[in-house]
């Protein structure tokens, strides 16, 4: 089924786009929708992610999601050339939802359902002008922007868990490697020893708080991971593969940050390795960097792994297990 606006007549068909993108611009950027925080004067849906995006530490990377998207689209261009445009009045159950989506989000002040309605109707927009097989096609732009929509909550709801998880894991394997120590809720101190005379928290005292929990790196992490295996993955399962791995990678990453706390502060003592609870020391920053630096070289090795000739390996191993072993005579 053809859309009312044709690109055979290029004109109306760029008015079109042009007057479509125009109103989406005007009622998320221009209209009144929602409230902050610490004020009672309304704001746009685009005011509102903007200050997402520039004030909220765990949302920051949602600045570089459209510029991304737009450039796989720039980066394929030559594969959109070739598809053939052929819109679909179909789409106007799509900018039914969207819209609705738009009305709930508004009535009751929930932000998600404002992001999930952009979400929506740009995709209505490209199947309505395009097609189904550009939509299609430009599939993995699309479904990239979810990463642009903050979800105010989410962070607290998965943040305490994964604070547990991190100061279990880390109080499980000190004591594996001979490290004795006591987890207290989020918290790992070192055990006491009366014997040497050391206290409870001597050695080291560490508290997973909010910023250690993993959420900023997780929620980086997933971006970072998809777009890469978008890019360099040939096959779909490959890539399926590369995305799920980016949650333990990211809890990888900050047990590394957690380990590298605890023998500093042993080492080099809590001032050097820690700081003070206002100011961290140049070590602590250090290790925030080190979450990406492991995450990252585990996706790169992850990423290897799923691409290597592994049948070949193994019928290569078969044909050496196979020679007979080499035997040597004295002269």
């Amino acid at each position: 089924m053809n859309s009312f606006f044709q690109k055979k007549d290029l004109t109306s068909w760029k008015c079109g786009v042009g007057v479509s993108v125009l109103s989406l611009v005007v009622l998320y950027g221009l209209v009144p929708y929602t409230f902050t925080y610490n004020s009672s004067e309304p704001i746009s849906v685009f005011h509102m992610l903007w200050l997402f995006w520039w004030n909220v530490t765990d949302w920051q990377q949602g600045l570089l999601v459209f510029p991304i998207s737009i450039g796989l689209i720039y980066w394929r261009r030559d594969i959109y050339k070739q598809i053939p445009v052929q819109g679909d009045n179909r789409a106007w159950i799509l900018f039914l939802v969207g819209f609705l989506f738009y009305w709930i989000g508004y009535k009751g002040d929930i932000k998600p359902v404002a992001f999930l309605s952009i979400q929506i109707l740009i995709a209505a927009l490209v199947i309505w002008f395009w097609g189904w097989k550009m939509f299609k096609a430009a599939l993995f732009p699309w479904a990239f922007l979810v990463f642009a929509w903050p979800i105010p909550g989410l962070d607290s709801f998965i943040a305490f868990p994964l604070r547990e998880f991190m100061s279990g894991l880390t109080h499980h394997f000190l004591n594996i490697i001979g490290i004795p120590n006591i987890r207290s809720g989020t918290a790992v101190v070192s055990a006491p020893d009366f014997v040497l005379g050391i206290k409870q928290g001597e050695r080291f005292a560490l508290d997973v708080e909010d910023p250690c929990s993993g959420m900023r790196s997780l929620f980086a992490l997933t971006m970072v991971t998809a777009l890469y295996a978008y890019v360099t993955l040939p096959k779909t399962w490959q890539k399926l593969a590369l995305f799920v791995c980016s949650i333990p990678l990211a809890v990888f990453g900050n047990f590394i940050r957690m380990l590298m706390l605890t023998f500093g502060t042993i080492i080099l003592g809590s001032k050097i390795a820690v700081g003070e609870h206002d100011s961290p020391s140049f070590y602590h920053m250090f290790s925030g960097y080190m979450v990406f630096i492991a995450a990252l070289g585990g996706m790169l090795g992850i990423s290897w792994a799923l691409q290597y000739d592994w049948k070949r390996f193994y019928a290569e191993l078969k044909e050496w297990a196979k020679k007979p072993a080499a035997t040597s005579t004295k002269p």
